[in-house]
């Protein structure tokens, strides 16, 4: 127990002071602070502190302090959205673009380029293209949401677009991947488990919103108001983040990310009177965990394995390209001709880029079943922190664009208002 609690402390110390130095350091350069925090965890993990034979964290520890960043962090983002502005057909129609086209896309530079030594003892090439093909599909709500808070932006049009279609994005990719776990298997598909998992995912997802909005949600305000006559200030927001945890582990039980979970314990307070005291409550939380979780990912990169065989890096540089343009497009074409325009489109198209958490999950599940080797794992983390990473800043620059475009348009506006005649 004493060591435990010595590795926890140790772990948390050494954690929130680089995440903090990463801080400073990334805003000298005026980009968001996720790209310090991933590129703190590609330092300090096998790549290059790991190299030496240096490891600094417990794994176990650090898992747990990930999960936690990640799902305050969505917490955090379902309180700034609206059910009604976020699941709409617009949201779906992109969403469906930004699932097709990639995953093509990435089954077909998978299965011509992948060497020899990328299957692993229980995958064929075809298995294993799927599997990549797979991990280019979903989008990582926790990137995009980190930018838009970062802006102030998470009340836009834009960010309901993003947040919506990236979280029918991820239903979507628990489709996409239960098909692939199927096919893996001997037996071939299993047509009634393939039917199932996506099933309960729309079914969890309904029932989150009508619980939530009719049940919980009431309860909350009233168990808040009850403690607050005894002096109890903070006991709806420890309610609140105890059903975020429940949501969380039922949507994590059913295959679907736990995130979603989060986000759809966030957006049920998100028209409460209670919504601005979760946001200050969240916020410090996410200040300890969130940058946690992005240094986690940067943790995940090991170039050592990849390097034993050569051909993984061409793969990884065409595969990168891949992940980019395919997102980029699948999503900004619909989104233009759901009427959005063209800086919103393209604005879009990068915030969906990012892959992040669930590209992370669809290939350690193709590394534990034996489908892919480690050395191509590497390859794939690498290009998920990668496509996490580079997309940011033209992310940023986009939503800027967005934002004069809609100043200019409220100036025109005005401007026949506050003339008057000559």
């Amino acid at each position: 127990m004493a060591a435990t609690a010595t590795e926890l402390f140790r772990d948390l110390s050494l954690l929130l002071s680089v995440a903090v130095v990463s801080h400073f350091l990334i805003r000298r350069f005026r980009q968001p602070t996720i790209i310090g925090e991933i590129g703190v965890g590609i330092v300090l993990g096998p790549t290059v502190v790991g190299a030496f034979g240096v490891t600094l964290f417990d794994q176990t520890l650090l898992e747990s302090f990930a999960a936690l960043g990640a799902i305050v962090l969505l917490f955090l983002v379902g309180l700034e959205s609206d059910f009604r502005s976020v699941y709409t057909r617009k949201n779906f129609v992109v969403a469906l673009g930004g699932v097709m086209l990639p995953l093509v896309l990435g089954f077909t530079v998978a299965y011509v380029m992948v060497p020899a030594a990328g299957p692993g003892p229980n995958g064929t090439p075809f298995t294993m293209a799927a599997f990549v093909g797979a991990a280019m599909v979903a989008t990582s709500t926790a990137i995009a949401a980190a930018i838009l808070l970062e802006l102030g932006l998470m009340k836009e049009r834009i960010a309901q677009t993003i947040m919506g279609a990236a979280v029918v994005d991820d239903i979507l990719g628990l489709l996409v991947l239960s098909i692939v776990v199927g096919s893996s298997r001997p037996g071939g598909v299993d047509v009634v488990g393939v039917a199932l998992l996506p099933a309960s995912a729309v079914a969890f997802v309904g029932g989150a919103i009508l619980f939530g909005t009719y049940f919980f949600s009431p309860i909350v305000v009233r168990l808040q108001d009850a403690g607050a006559r005894l002096g109890m200030r903070h006991g709806g927001f420890s309610v609140a983040m105890a059903i975020t945890f429940m949501y969380a582990f039922v949507a994590d039980l059913i295959g679907l990310s736990a995130i979603v979970g989060a986000f759809l314990a966030g957006s049920m307070f998100a028209s409460t009177p209670l919504r601005e005291e979760f946001e200050e409550g969240a916020r410090f939380l996410g200040a300890v965990f969130t940058p946690i979780f992005f240094i986690s990912m940067g943790l995940l990169v090991n170039l050592g394995e990849s390097a034993k065989v050569p051909q993984f890096f061409a793969f990884a540089l065409v595969l990168i390209a891949v992940a980019i343009v395919a997102k980029l497009a699948g999503c900004a074409i619909p989104a233009r001709l759901t009427k959005m325009t063209v800086r919103e489109s393209i604005a879009v198209g990068w915030g969906m880029t990012p892959r992040g958490e669930v590209g992370l999950i669809v290939a350690l599940t193709a590394l534990t079943a034996g489908i892919i080797e480690e050395g191509l794992f590497s390859v794939i983390v690498l290009v998920m922190i990668v496509v996490s990473i580079l997309p940011t800043p033209f992310f940023k620059r986009a939503l800027e664009w967005v934002a004069a475009e809609r100043a200019k348009a409220d100036a025109q506006t005005l401007a026949p208002e506050t003339s008057g005649p000559d």
